[in-house]
């Protein structure tokens, strides 16, 4: 549903969130070691997040990221769209250009409902998605 660099771009924060504490900025190298992540796609993925404001950078030895906005203005689906974009919850899911309400594919009513329940899912903050992960109600996310 959602791709590899979004997913660990939601990992990357939620670790900035939790373990950035303390620091004005966490280094990627850091990140993408104790995530066991690619150095150079999370530094892309960090650099889109910068672009549209949910992350500030610096550069240098004392260098690295910093949560721009407070954890819960940022939104799991601000994430999504800044990585993948948001087709996943506008369009056909079998690529059908034509399909809408009026002209519906075979499977278009089910996906409505479906993308809906999807998009209600990732329409949480990231501050919710840390007290759960901190109230053990979520499994750690280095693993």
């Amino acid at each position: 549903m959602i791709s590899e660099a979004t997913k660990d771009s939601i990992r990357a924060l939620v670790y900035i969130a939790l373990y950035g504490n303390g620091r004005e900025y966490v280094s990627i190298k850091e990140i993408s070691r104790e995530l066991g992540l690619s150095f150079y796609f999370l530094s892309k993925n960090m650099l889109k997040l910068v672009k549209v404001g949910i992350l500030q950078s610096f550069r240098g030895p004392k260098g690295g990221v910093s949560l721009k906005k407070k954890p819960g203005e940022i939104k799991l689906i601000d994430v999504v769209a800044s990585i993948d974009g948001l087709s996943l919850f506008e369009n056909c899911l079998l690529g059908f250009r034509e399909c809408r309400d009026e002209k519906p594919c075979i499977i278009h009513k089910s996906w409505v409902e479906e993308r809906e329940k999807l998009y209600k899912m990732f329409n949480v903050s990231l501050e919710q998605l840390i007290k759960e992960i901190e109230s053990g109600k979520q499994g750690n996310i280095l693993l």
